[in-house]
């Protein structure tokens, strides 16, 4: 696929998450409360999108490092960084790419058995992170909703 298909696709998912993070934010500040609904639910949901739009938008990040219009250029300077500026000098063709989705990798392995990663070290935590907290609040949300109900409930009986 082209790498700047690639790279649209990334921004397009990322900006609604960006988005409704940056909001989110925003109102943290403004009214210092963390959640803009008031039912016993709502805040539950909103931290469950909150955590899935910071899982979509590390996965896009991640996503785009290493994208480039001649893939082996990323690699090249990838390497050069780590091992020095005159680390590699044959072809570029020897160089073998893999990318994986999850967890999210790519790596650029040279014919001297070295090889590098050009995604961020810290985006797959975060992924699991973030997932694991819309676990969490996806959670909080059933036992809101069921507390809720059985109160309802049994007000009505009394």
């Amino acid at each position: 696929m082209s790498p700047i298909l690639v790279a649209v696709a990334a921004v397009l998912v990322a900006l609604p998450a960006a988005g409704f993070l940056l909001v989110k934010v925003v109102h943290l500040l403004a009214t210092r409360r963390p959640g803009m609904s008031r039912g016993a639910v709502g805040p539950w949901v909103e931290g469950a999108v909150a955590c899935m739009c910071a899982a979509v938008l590390a996965f896009a990040l991640g996503g785009l490092s290493g994208i480039d219009s001649r893939p082996t250029r990323p690699c090249l300077e990838e390497r050069a960084a780590q091992f020095g500026p005159r680390s590699y000098r044959t072809p570029d063709g020897d160089m073998k790419i893999t990318s994986r989705s999850f967890p999210l990798s790519k790596v650029c392995d040279f014919p001297d058995g070295a090889s590098v990663e050009l995604v961020p070290v810290w985006t797959n935590p975060l992924i699991v992170i973030a997932l694991a907290g819309v676990a969490a609040c996806g959670v909080g949300a059933v036992r809101a909703g069921s507390s809720s109900r059985s109160s309802r409930t049994a007000g009505q009986l009394a």
